[in-house]
């Protein structure tokens, strides 16, 4: 039985419209070629996956058969793992067991729920760089002042104040450099990692800060600094894996410690911008979203998330109609199956989830932004709705993330609209992560 799918010729002539929005590349081939269809280009064998059923075939049902693309065959690193290394988001087998043994205790929802306060924290400072710019009148990037607060809560509550003064420094190297492997694992050609390019040398450069302060802090902590703090660095400094009594090297916490500023907060951070992108364009949702803040009442320092299921709903909508990480992937080291199509050794699973996310037949009016949908418990399927993936590699900050989200959502609202300066909407940027292409430049208003 043979996939549906493009002829090569048909593939190579869509190339340039494809680069210019690779969402609505897979969205066109979605709708001319089904929930999955294959695309082979030179050496490339892509199985577009873009049912629910398809995610956990690959994720779950099958997963011992797809594995995560972070080395090339011979080994190098590839993707992520270029600048992550060997970490609990780029390893498999036994070597993902036992690292994600060491974190998940720090991500225990009741550990997390303690961390309300602390995130708060953040909050409140960020309101009052809001209230400044409200005053000045001037126009801010919101997806920046975003991606400030969401690091700063990782900082306070991951590291306690150890990396609180480089947060933006280490923020903006991980940034950088996750931007340059998603450019190289998109690109059809590569020239070698050690040739002396502008994007290679500026990796570098990024690579050399996420070192520089990561390792400082290592060394300050084995030292004794801090050494009764109980975040996240101290966690992985003292844990031993009962089953196996290793310890994690000083790279492999550095590894980890980049991996949690690469994900923890570049996520949320767009989450948030693409809410308030979509509240600006939603005034009835803006509307009841203020309106639930409202008559909760809380002060500066507390704010249950159990309280404002409105807002709840707001964050878990964005995340459906802009997942965070609209594509993901998967590779065949082996001959496999995939909804009955043999598939030889190197294809490449496509995990549309953008697509996912607005299939027809799991959502209503799919194409509509409606945090209501959400208020109601509902038997769709299980794998309709993963921004942060599914199986045994679900995000292990999926809850924070909420709770994150959720909270700073409820108190902006609680004393801010805002005005874009730019026409809406706003094109999407994709690198691993989707953003809005070029920002979100807005107007604070105090309400």
């Amino acid at each position: 039985m043979n996939a549906p799918g493009p002829t090569l010729l048909a593939s190579i002539a869509d190339i340039p419209r494809f680069r210019r929005s690779e969402l609505d590349g897979f969205r066109r081939g979605w709708k001319q070629y089904g929930d999955l269809y294959r695309l082979k280009i030179g050496k490339r064998d892509l199985w577009v996956c873009s049912n629910p059923d398809l995610m956990h075939e690959v994720l779950v049902a099958n997963r011992k058969w797809w594995k995560r693309i972070e080395r090339m065959p011979d080994g190098t690193p590839f993707g992520l793992s270029l600048v992550l290394g060997d970490s609990s988001l780029t390893t498999e087998g036994k070597e993902w067991q036992w690292r994600r043994r060491l974190i998940n205790p720090m991500f225990h929802r009741e550990r997390v729920d303690g961390m309300a306060p602390a995130m708060m924290q953040s909050g409140v400072q960020m309101l009052e760089r809001l209230d400044v710019a409200a005053k000045d009148g001037e126009p801010i990037d919101l997806l920046i002042e975003m991606k400030r607060v969401t690091q700063d809560i990782i900082s306070r509550t991951m590291f306690s104040s150890d990396v609180g003064g480089d947060a933006d420094r280490i923020g903006t190297a991980v940034d950088d450099a996750i931007q340059y492997t998603s450019r190289r694992s998109r690109a059809y050609v590569n020239v070698p990692l050690n040739w002396p390019t502008p994007a290679a040398r500026r990796f570098a450069r990024a690579n050399g800060v996420i070192d520089e302060l990561i390792y400082r802090d290592i060394a300050e902590r084995r030292k004794g600094a801090g050494a009764d703090l109980q975040d996240l660095l101290g966690l992985l400094l003292n844990s031993v894996d009962e089953e196996t009594g290793r310890r994690l090297s000083d790279e492999q916490i550095r590894n980890e410690v980049a991996t949690v500023y690469g994900a923890g907060h570049e996520t949320t951070a767009n989450a948030l911008t693409w809410a308030w992108h979509e509240l600006m364009q939603h005034p009835a949702a803006l509307a009841r979203l203020q309106d639930e803040v409202a008559d909760v009442g809380f002060d500066d320092s507390q704010l249950d998330i159990d309280r404002l299921p409105y807002s709840r709903a707001v964050f878990d909508e964005t995340l459906r109609f802009r997942p965070p990480v609209p594509v993901n992937g998967r590779f065949a080291p082996v001959p496999t199956q995939l909804a009955g199509h043999e598939v030889e050794p190197g294809a490449v699973a496509l995990l549309i989830v953008n697509n996912v996310h607005r299939h027809p037949d799991f959502w209503d009016n799919p194409d509509e932004f409606d945090p209501t949908r959400f208020l109601e418990p509902s038997d769709r399927h299980r794998f309709a709705w993963l921004p942060f993936g599914a199986g045994p590699h679900l995000c292990v900050g999926n809850h924070f993330a909420t709770v994150e989200g959720t909270l700073l959502l409820a108190l902006m609202a609680s004393q801010f609209t805002f005005e874009p300066t730019v026409r809406l909407p706003r094109n999407p940027a994709l690198a691993v992560t989707m953003k809005p292409k070029g920002g979100l430049p807005v107007r604070v208003r105090r309400r």
